[in-house]
């Protein structure tokens, strides 16, 4: 598997919070975050300028968003997917994701963006849905997460 670290828009090299991931027909995310909830807002934050170019969206409208799942790695699953279904039905663009609490089990976050508009909106590309292929959700031994995941384009 091949690692890509998005440039910045002056094609410098600051560093982001996530990775991308060349995978055949999908592509992926490598995460990380100094807790579980810097996590899955850095996950969400990957996921928006994957989809889209997220300096073209506004943050008109919020969504509140409550999960809860079986485990980490199905609570970061349901999280992506979540984005990924308000994304599609309620035809928002998302720019940023704020989580008010989490735990392994449970996530309370608000998302921030704006209604479709493509006249507007630089789009990158649509993505189907979060696959549990070569999944990862970790915690390390300083206590900081990581996780790796791949989407169904």
């Amino acid at each position: 598997m091949l690692r890509v670290t998005k440039k910045d828009n002056d094609g410098g090299d600051n560093m982001k919070p996530y990775e991308y991931l060349e995978h055949t027909a999908d592509m992926g995310l490598l995460v990380n975050g100094k807790n579980l909830s810097e996590l899955l807002t850095h996950a969400a934050q990957g996921l928006f300028e994957t989809i889209a170019v997220v300096e073209t969206v506004d943050e008109t409208v919020s969504v509140e968003i409550h999960l809860t799942a079986e485990s980490v790695e199905e609570l970061f699953v349901a999280w992506l997917d979540e984005l990924i279904f308000r994304h599609e039905t309620e035809e928002i663009f998302f720019k940023r994701a704020e989580v008010q609490r989490c735990s392994e089990t449970e996530i309370f976050a608000t998302v921030y963006g704006e209604p479709s508009n493509f006249d507007k909106h630089e789009v990158y590309t649509e993505i189907k849905s979060v696959t549990y292929h070569q999944l990862q959700v970790a915690q390390k031994s300083d206590g900081s997460w990581f996780a790796q995941v791949i989407f169904d384009l």
